[in-house]
């Protein structure tokens, strides 16, 4: 005779009630609510800025001579640490930060050597300067800068240090070189950013003032030139 094989029941255990799924159904919608309702607390991410440094005052009517010698301006040089799209920060020695919401609109060598022009043609007897590329019978000098540092800290100290070169057309001889370390003060790129560039576009006004000397002192041509008021 067949037996036929008990089946044991399965070990009592803790069963789920329906007030649990009641309370776990209850709070699920209390998160969703939550998330909807309260999603504008959620904190806005900080705007981004833009900005590019701005040259000189134009020249007034009769400071640029018809016919004036042109003046080159090379492609300036800038440290690694300034090819960065934000704005740097210098906290120490060798320490920098970058403010995310400040940014440059250009590049910045780019930037740096368009107001350069700009200004050697405001401060020069002579609106003609060629950038980067011309023949050397169509200049009368060549400028050339290497920036070693170009930033502002926290309290709105602005540094520039550059070595600059004024050479002859062709780059045949080395007219004048040195080096400028220029400081100025201004008020803070994190509470005044558009201020902060500013005090760096002044920097970079007393480094062409520098060079527009430097041009006159070394190349006749341009230094000859009569300017009528």
């Amino acid at each position: 005779m067949n037996t036929i094989p008990e089946i044991s029941s399965p070990k009592p255990g803790r069963r789920f009630r329906i007030s649990d799924w009641a309370g776990l159904l209850l709070a699920l919608s209390a998160c969703v609510s939550l998330t909807g309702c309260f999603g504008f607390l959620k904190p806005a991410r900080p705007t981004a800025r833009h900005f590019v440094l701005t040259p000189l005052p134009a020249a007034g009517p009769g400071t640029v001579a018809p016919g004036a010698p042109a003046v080159g301006v090379g492609q300036v040089k800038l440290p690694a640490y300034l090819f960065n799209t934000s704005l740097a920060v210098r906290k120490g020695t060798n320490e920098i930060d970058y403010l995310l919401s400040v940014l440059w609109a250009e590049r910045l060598d780019t930037s740096v050597q368009r107001v350069l022009a700009a200004n050697l043609a405001t401060l020069l007897p002579t609106d003609q300067i060629r950038l980067s590329v011309w023949r050397s019978e169509d200049v009368a000098a060549e400028v050339y800068v290497t920036v070693e540092q170009f930033d502002v800290d926290a309290s709105g100290r602005a540094v520039l240090v550059a070595w600059w070169r004024i050479l002859s057309p062709g780059g045949e001889k080395t007219l004048k070189a040195g080096e400028t370390r220029l400081t100025r003060e201004g008020p803070s790129p994190d509470t005044n950013p558009s201020g902060a560039i500013a005090t760096l576009s002044d920097l970079m006004g007393d480094l062409s003032r520098q060079l527009a000397q430097a041009v006159k002192d070394t190349t006749p041509a341009v230094r000859a030139v009569p300017v009528t008021k």
